[in-house]
């Protein structure tokens, strides 16, 4: 979770990895990852470790139980790895023949979560200190509507003085816009000191007016221009037609990829837009400036 995404549960990267492990669409749909009600699954962290664990049990069934192999399948490929480790059943990620055919970011990759996992586990060999941390889970029922950024500042540092609790709050939280005020009566989940601290802090007193104040403060966003879509491009093929109409069309610009795009457009599952256009996964984060796709898909 460290080196994938920084404890950031919201994560997404160029090539369309989302939540806290980065799961790519196809895999974590394959997993059980899908979009409910307009909410990715990847997002939530619970579900996604759970997806997690039981991607790598498979892939150490595929890699005869070669931990290394399997860390370098989650960076580099699972496709990638078994074609390198075919016909050598004992097969090994230091083998220079497997070694030197990975990426350099999956070479580096590996040996920082293997380094990482062995001083969790050993942390008194190196005079390491891990934070006392309460992970009971709690359940905080609003007694009056607030958004988490509220929360994160009614509660303050109390108990966690690094950075407050907004991560903590959006992390558990995962569908949740932190900023949009959720209703009395709405349940979150929360550490279970938090169930206290909110009855003392933010129910009432100054730091609920503070909270409330700075919310009200808050200036909206400039909008953002619309989407170039557009009916026909001279260099595109004709687009296609439904009953009657011209289908609706984007024209990719410099630097874009496809999670960016299916964002700007509203679309919930990025998987049905790279299946209306002919894009598999590993193209998701290097698509050519000036394609047209149809995203039809992503108005209906």
């Amino acid at each position: 979770m460290a080196k994938e995404s920084g404890g950031r549960v919201h994560a997404l990267s160029r090539s369309g990895a989302a939540g806290l492990l980065q799961f790519m669409p196809a895999t974590g749909q394959r997993f059980g990852l899908s979009v409910v009600d307009g909410f990715d699954q990847r997002y939530d962290p619970q579900l996604a470790a759970r997806a997690n664990a039981a991607y790598l049990n498979e892939q150490l069934g595929v890699f005869n139980n070669n931990l290394e192999l399997v860390i370098a399948a989650y960076n580099g490929g699972e496709g990638r790895l078994q074609r390198l480790a075919r016909g050598a059943p004992d097969a090994s990620f230091w083998d220079p023949k497997i070694y030197y055919e990975l990426a350099p970011e999956t070479r580096d990759y590996v040996p920082v979560v293997l380094a990482a996992a062995w001083l969790y586990l050993h942390p008194e060999r190196y005079h390491l200190t891990f934070p006392k941390i309460d992970g009971r889970p709690g359940t905080l029922v609003l007694q009056k509507r607030a958004s988490l950024a509220e929360l994160a500042v009614c509660l303050g540092q109390d108990g966690n003085q690094h950075d407050g609790w907004f991560r903590t709050l959006r992390n558990m939280n995962p569908s949740l816009d932190p900023r949009e005020q959720q209703p009395a009566s709405t349940r979150l989940n929360v550490p279970v000191q938090l169930v206290s601290l909110y009855e003392r802090t933010c129910v009432g007193g100054e730091w609920a007016s503070v909270a409330n104040d700075l919310h009200q403060a808050v200036l909206t966003a400039p909008t953002p221009p619309p989407p170039q879509i557009v009916n026909h491009t001279r260099s595109a093929p004709p687009p296609v037609r439904a009953h009657g109409k011209a289908a609706p069309t984007y024209v990719v610009r410099r630097g874009e990829n496809l999670g960016r795009i299916a964002q700007r457009l509203g679309c919930h599952n990025v998987t049905d837009l790279a299946k209306a256009n002919g894009i598999k996964p590993k193209e998701y984060g290097s698509l050519r400036a000036g394609r047209v796709l149809q995203v039809g898909v992503c108005t209906q």
